[in-house]
This record gives structure tokens, sequence and C-alpha cells, in this order.
């Protein structure tokens, strides 16, 4: 067997693994890597594993006043518009898993379907 090298470098960086004590200091950590994040503008898709997790990830960042949208099974009725809008400047967007399916996300949110709307989602500006 030979190695055959990449045609250009790699570029992704791979950090090593981050272990918490406990899954509220996980939540935490979480939590702050996107309040530091959506300071930088960085739009952020942030996938839980269910309705609970998600919510409970929405709790925390509603403790330390960061605008996000929340997408599981219980706003299933605003699905396409809340995930076309994840790209937008600053966006923090927290789904379960196996929401948004079939929707793509644009960077700097979708214009037409804000225009659509005749509505800025809340929390977003």
């Amino acid at each position: 067997m030979v190695p055959i090298p990449t045609n250009q470098p790699l570029v992704r960086a791979d950090e090593p693994d981050l272990i918490f004590k406990s899954e509220e200091a996980k939540f935490n950590a979480v939590a702050e890597d996107l309040v530091e994040r959506q300071a930088l503008g960085q739009p952020v898709l942030v996938g839980t594993a269910s309705v609970a997790k998600s919510e409970l990830l929405s709790r925390l960042l509603e403790k330390r006043g960061v605008a996000h949208q929340v997408l599981n099974a219980k706003q299933h009725f605003r699905e396409a518009e809340v995930v076309a809008q994840a790209g937008r400047l600053g966006g923090i967007t927290v789904a379960t898993n196996m929401a948004g399916r079939g929707v793509d996300i644009i960077l700097g949110g979708n214009p037409e379907m804000l225009a659509a709307t005749r509505r800025w989602p809340r929390g977003w500006t």
C-alpha cells in the first residue's frame, strides 16, 4: 500500500477533544463559546440531540442576553424561515439534528425569504 498525498495542503485545524466533568459544565462552555462567536459576527448553527437539549441551551443563551433562534419539533411550522436565515451575520440557530433538512443555509441570510415574510424573525436585527 502506498499513501497518496493530497493535492492541496490540509487547511483544517484538528483540535484536541474537550472533556467536561458534567453536562452542565459542557453546556455552559458551549454557551460561552457562542457568546464569543456572536461578538465576532460569526453565524453558528448548533445541532442538539433532543428538544430538551435545544431548550436547555436556549435558556443558557437567554440568561446571557444572546439573541438566537430555536428550531425543534415545537417550531416545525417556522422551519424553512429559521434555517434560511441561519447564515445571517452573528446569527445563532439552535436546532435538533433532524430539523431543517432540505433547506439551504445562505451566508448573510436569505433576502428573498425575508422579503416574502415582511417581518424580522424574533431576535434578529
